[in-house]
């Protein structure tokens, strides 16, 4: 597709809420990089550092913070104590946009899971997988669903990373019940290539990718750790933090790596046997293109986790097991029991589609 004469930008905009969000942002990203669109990113914390490491030629700006952690394993707790903070940014939010406008005219919106980015008479795209809830309580459910909705309306188009109906990922949390704003399923996004897994010799037994906020990633980092240290073979950890490892850390006998760009982080996935991560939805998605076995270790307390490896069981080469339960040399005997399930697989042009297909009904819109 040829570059439009509108030179106006685009902002694309990611919440930071560990790396995923930004994660499956990048490959949208790319796509409108290669049909040369202006661009303006924005996000915050480590979210800002994986685009500043994917784009560095691009005008990244610092979005106000959502200050979201995990002190409780009751998920509802941690967002009650949040919800003012939330607000807030969302508010800061709007008024960052607004001011970005002021200097800058946009020509559209793209919002990764940011509900205070949009703009009155701007096409404005909300990029979400939750429109609907699927925890254990119906009155929270239903609030969430509301909350959704309520925050959703005013945005011009909903895009879902995933396929709609049966061969959905994220199950039934990418249900939605409302004719308005209508939604669009673009089908699973990841930074990662597509690729066979078994093509490459593998040169590391298992590959362990933490993500997600404070302090449930510390927390995840020193049980690994340990059990790593225990477990024969060649391991690597990534850490997903620029942050210094500790002191007080033994010496380990694994190989120890900080944030990555994707091409590194790839590379590593595809020579390894198996992968240790969080059952997140980016997360998933990036198991679907890279095809490698995983042990999916859901956040304590998060429902949305919790609920994603259990109904994925069966649908790819990937099994679960709780943190406080965690027991990797069990997984690692007996992963080639589970690794047998064959998952749906993408085409790889799920974001070149989804793009061209915006791009034609943006001045539409």
């Amino acid at each position: 597709m040829k570059p439009s004469g509108d030179q106006r930008p685009i902002l694309f905009a990611a919440l930071n809420w560990g790396m995923g969000h930004a994660s499956r942002s990048v490959p949208l990203i790319r796509e409108l990089q290669r049909r040369q669109i202006p661009l303006i990113l924005g996000s915050d914390g480590v979210a800002a550092e994986l685009l500043r490491a994917e784009f560095p030629d691009l005008d990244i700006r610092e979005l106000p913070s959502y200050k979201v952690t995990y002190p409780s394993r009751n998920i509802y707790i941690n967002v009650l104590k949040s919800v003012w903070t939330i607000l807030l940014a969302i508010l800061a939010e709007r008024r960052w946009v607004r001011s970005i406008h002021r200097q800058t005219p946009l020509r559209a919106v793209i919002s990764d899971n940011r509900y205070g980015l949009r703009l009155s008479g701007i096409p404005s795209i909300l990029i979400t997988h939750q429109l609907h809830f699927n925890g254990p309580w119906a009155w929270a459910n239903r609030i969430g669903e509301w909350s959704v909705r309520w925050w959703a309306r005013r945005f011009t188009e909903i895009w879902v990373p995933d396929w709609a109906g049966n061969m959905s990922l994220s199950g039934g949390m990418a249900t939605w019940r409302y004719t308005s704003p209508p939604v669009y399923y673009l089908g699973p996004l990841s930074r990662f290539p597509l690729h066979q897994h078994g093509v490459i010799q593998p040169e590391n037994d298992i590959i362990a990718i933490l993500s997600g906020p404070e302090p449930q990633r510390t927390s995840f980092e020193q049980i690994l750790r340990d059990q790593l240290n225990a477990l024969e073979g060649r391991h690597l950890m990534v850490r997903g933090t620029r942050d210094a490892v500790p002191a007080h850390w033994p010496e380990a006998s694994f190989e120890v790596m900080d944030l990555l760009p994707a091409e590194a982080l790839n590379e590593l996935v595809s020579r390894s046997t198996m992968q240790i991560s969080r059952s997140g939805y980016s997360t998933v998605m990036d198991l679907a293109y890279s095809g490698i076995p995983a042990l999916m270790i859901p956040t304590p307390g998060q429902i949305e986790q919790e609920y994603l490896a259990v109904y994925l069981l069966g649908k790819g080469p990937w099994c679960f097991q709780n943190q406080d339960d965690l027991d990797i040399r069990q997984a690692w005997t007996t992963r080639n029991q589970w690794a047998l399930d064959q998952p749906n697989r993408p085409s790889g042009q799920e974001a070149s589609q989804a793009v061209d297909s915006f791009l034609q009904r943006l001045d539409t819109l």
